[in-house]
């Protein structure tokens, strides 16, 4: 009797074996891929930062066109460009905040 229960535990312990190799691979797997996208976010928040400043300065030269015209709405147009600016900021800051 004791001698089945040793081979019964034998035989789950070697069909086992393979998963817990498998699950190894996989973890390894998904450290690597966390290790590389967070390798990124840095990239990822300077390209951007850059288009903030890009934003800005197309920005800059299209209400100073408005106010060299004399249209009435140079404001709205300004605080449109101001808002998607600090969007843009915003946004990066607080992706890499919540994902670092």
């Amino acid at each position: 009797m004791k001698t089945k229960r040793y081979l019964l535990f034998a035989a789950l312990f070697v069909m086992n074996a393979p998963y817990a190799l498998a699950q190894t691979k996989v973890q390894t797997g998904i450290e690597s891929a966390t290790s590389q996208i967070t390798g990124l976010f840095d990239t990822c928040t300077k390209l951007m930062y850059a288009v903030c400043a890009i934003l800005a300065i197309i920005g800059a030269f299209n209400v100073y066109n408005k106010w060299t015209s004399g249209d009435p709405d140079v404001t709205k147009s300004a605080a449109g460009w101001f808002g998607g600016m600090i969007f843009v900021g915003v946004a990066a800051t607080v992706i890499r905040a919540a994902f670092l």
